[in-house]
């Protein structure tokens, strides 16, 4: 009897199973596979099982045995760099013994459901698994719990891959299995990832917030609006026959402003011999060196122009309104100019309307053109004092757009509650990609106020093609051309902002910026035919990759300098 019993458990690990592997090997090599992807390996389980080629209960139970471990490891790791964690000088700056206490307190409590709730949560189990370890949750306890918690899940994932696994395999018979798999992969893992959030309100609005990120191209990612416009400006390099004329268009500005220009240096060069330099908003250069001193020099710049905070501080190299912070306090200050490594320009603060204006302008020609003429909208929310800021993103049309930023910009903030009539500021600084609303004002455009853009554009020797962002007390002195105050002047790597107005076409967005484009390559074009050197290739890749990997701020203390006050 013996002996037939270890017969048939033999037949069974035996006979070649996938590839000519023993079933035992496949199993040793599903419980690898979870250390790397956990539902890759269940996926690949249910299908093996699916197409007869593995019996299921040794495909979960060879996952359900990875699972666990990759688990347990996890929580390993969070003690073993507890140590050193906590040792850590800025950690102890933010998180006081006290704090940390109460913290392995509370995950003592109360960290149990947290803790199998991960286990069915995409992206929470690494964090909470680390810092089920760093906080020393009970090691037993916590073997226990994910065993009963992997016993559940990987039974659900395993049969999930073979019910769908069974109906796709009689149509799929002809292919090789190594296309099954990762396209069976990707339908369950994409399953796995959007069902569970289907099951709670916070889940089902962040589905509606990447749905309206999909669906209205104003949220695209660059890459996936730019992809058109590059076969446009890959016509216009074979047109011009090169690659790097367009990179000339501005020869005031370091590769006309293609990467790594300096604000400083173009403000500066904007307001030499200039008789309309009082339109650009008072400024002054902070060079990097021992924050006090820094300070220090904020305070005599305040002091010689007798401002008061707020004031606005910006690093003098950056894009997309990187790092730009209005300042209410001493304190923020010093804090912001202690994250900033690099040169940074502080400015008046200058209330009123926000707009950007596009120009262009013939080389050799005595009047420009405005191209363009967006007003640039803060956004706040209003708190009723009884829900999160978070409920409160997640409920308004536009800010569930963005929510996944919000969340990483307000912090721990994000979860108050704002009293009753508080106004929340959620996009402050003039940036799309914060947050701010764009809308098409070229309605406004005027012959008095193209004058003056022109008039304090032309003594700018260099300048052809870019974008003013500037501050006007009002819509009148903004048609009248008057009380303009200029924030700062953009190069060739600025856009015409007034596609961003939520009602506009993606088609006629991508037709003025294609011929916004043209221009600047018109413009190099003329000025390379002047004589004017054409930059080097090499010069443009240094730049590009010095733009890529520069890193000006600590970003937790920034967010801190420039968190309202």
């Amino acid at each position: 009897m013996t002996a037939t019993f270890i017969e048939s458990v033999t037949s069974v690990l035996t006979p070649a199973s996938f590839m000519g592997l023993p079933a035992f090997q496949v199993m040793l090599l599903l419980t690898l596979a979870t250390l790397l992807s956990e539902d890759l390996a269940c996926v690949s389980a249910g299908l093996l099982s699916a197409s007869g080629q593995l019996p299921l209960a040794f495909g979960i139970l060879a996952c359900g045995i990875g699972i666990w471990i990759g688990d347990v490891l996890l929580y390993a790791l969070g003690r073993t760099l507890r140590a050193g964690l906590f040792r850590a000088e800025w950690l102890r700056r933010r998180v006081p013994e006290g704090k940390l206490a109460e913290a392995e307190k509370h995950i003592a409590e109360k960290g149990t459901r947290f803790l199998v709730a991960s286990r069915f949560l995409p992206g929470s189990r690494l964090p909470g698994y680390l810092a089920a370890g760093a906080l020393r949750y009970p090691l037993t306890k916590f073997m226990l719990i994910m065993a009963l918690a992997v016993a559940v899940w990987t039974p659900l994932l395993c049969l999930l891959s073979l019910t769908l696994g069974t109906a796709l395999l009689p149509w799929l018979h002809d292919w090789r299995l190594w296309i099954v798999i990762p396209a069976a992969w990707l339908l369950i893992a994409t399953a796995v990832k959007f069902i569970p959030m289907l099951f709670s309100w916070r889940g089902r609005r962040l589905l509606l917030s990447r749905w309206t990120r999909l669906t209205r191209w104003e949220f695209w990612p660059s890459w996936a609006f730019y992809t058109p416009v590059a076969f446009w400006i890959a016509w216009l390099c074979l047109r011009h026959r090169s690659l790097a004329v367009v990179t000339l268009c501005n020869p005031g500005i370091r590769l006309s402003g293609l990467a790594m220009e300096s604000k400083s240096d173009i403000l500066t060069a904007l307001s030499k011999d200039n008789p309309h330099a009082e339109a650009i908003a008072t400024w002054a250069s902070l060079p990097p060196c021992e924050p006090a001193a820094r300070l220090a020099a904020l305070n005599a710049f305040m002091q010689a122009h007798q401002l008061s905070y707020p004031i606005v501080l910006k690093p003098d190299v950056g894009e997309r309104g990187q790092g730009v912070a209005i300042i209410r306090h001493e304190e923020a200050a010093l804090s912001y100019l202690t994250a900033c490594r690099g040169l940074v320009i502080a400015q008046r603060f200058i209330g009123g309307l926000e707009f950007g204006i596009f120009y262009t302008r013939q080389p050799g020609a005595a009047r420009g053109e405005i191209i363009s003429l967006a007003q640039k909208h803060p956004f706040s929310l209003r708190g009723d004092g009884q829900h999160t800021l978070e409920e409160l993103i997640l409920t308004h049309p536009r800010a569930l757009a963005m929510a996944g930023y919000f969340e990483k910009k307000f912090g721990e903030a994000y979860t108050r509650i704002p009293a009753l009539g508080e106004e929340v500021k959620l996009a402050e600084i003039g940036t799309h990609c914060r947050g701010a609303i764009f809308t098409d004002a070229r309605q406004h455009l005027t012959e008095a106020l193209s004058a003056a853009v022109n008039d304090l554009t032309v003594p700018f020797t260099g300048f052809h093609y870019g974008r003013y962002d500037l501050r006007v007390p009002s819509l009148e002195d903004l048609r009248a051309g008057r009380n303009l105050q200029v924030l700062e002047l953009n190069g060739m790597t600025a856009e015409p902002v007034h596609i961003y107005d939520p009602a506009y076409p993606i088609t006629q967005a991508w037709k003025d910026v294609a011929q916004a484009w043209s221009f600047a390559f018109a413009a190099g074009a003329a000025l390379r035919q002047a004589g004017h050197p054409v930059p080097t290739l090499r010069d443009i890749r240094a730049a590009l990759s010095q733009h890529r990997h520069h890193d000006w701020f600590e970003a937790d203390t920034l967010r801190s300098a420039s968190s309202p006050a």
